[in-house]
């Protein structure tokens, strides 16, 4: 290799690293607290407005500090224009140096309707609010793919009020139908460790 040929190669190698890193850097509720002031700042240079609805590991780094972080933020977008928002959220992750899906609406698939729980932020241009504790919980007992989901659906059960029968009533209209069987197992082991037997 000519030595015309090993920056070129330095610089590939660094911005690959710099891609790694930066997709591979976890959020901790600061720093997704510091990404919606900086997305409410965008919005409103574009002059525009959204609506998010927080779900997953985000939504319980947010609410409950479950853990010290996660590594995107799974949301709803309740906006007409969601490529707007993409952009916005593009502009944020260049300027912070966050992962360049740092917000996503990759979640919107396992989603059984939006309801919205406690409010996260609010200003003119931008309203982030968690889903609610029963539709997070549905969505930990259909994924069920690990100990982050038990310890998470655990917490999120813990703060429902109710016998077996009532919170899962309350839950399994958020459950996907082709996961009910898979979710209404996790919730039985789940309350049976909680509760004992129902």
């Amino acid at each position: 290799m000519s030595s015309r040929e090993a920056p070129h190669l330095r610089l590939t190698l660094d911005s690959r690293l710099v891609y790694r890193y930066r997709n591979a850097m976890p959020l901790s509720a600061d720093d997704i607290r510091r990404a919606f002031v900086a997305l409410s700042e965008e919005l409103e240079r574009r002059n525009a407005r959204a609506e998010l609805v927080v779900v997953g590991g985000a939504a319980l780094v947010l609410l409950f500090r479950a853990r010290e972080s996660t590594k995107d933020v799974d949301a709803y977008f309740v906006v007409s224009d969601a490529s707007l928002l993409r952009q916005a959220a593009g502009a944020v992750a260049d300027r912070l140096d966050l992962p360049i899906d740092w917000l996503n609406d990759g979640a919107k698939g396992y989603l059984v309707g939006v309801t919205t729980g406690e409010n996260l932020y609010n200003s003119p241009t931008l309203k982030v609010h968690a889903a609610s504790i029963a539709q997070l919980l549905a969505m930990k007992l259909a994924a069920w793919r690990d100990a982050v989901d038990r310890s998470d659906a655990k917490l999120l059960l813990e703060r429902m009020d109710g016998g077996a029968d009532d919170v899962w009533s309350a839950v399994k209209s958020f459950v996907p139908p082709h996961q009910l069987d898979k979710a209404s197992y996790a919730f039985e082991d789940l309350w049976e460790m909680l509760h004992g037997h129902s």
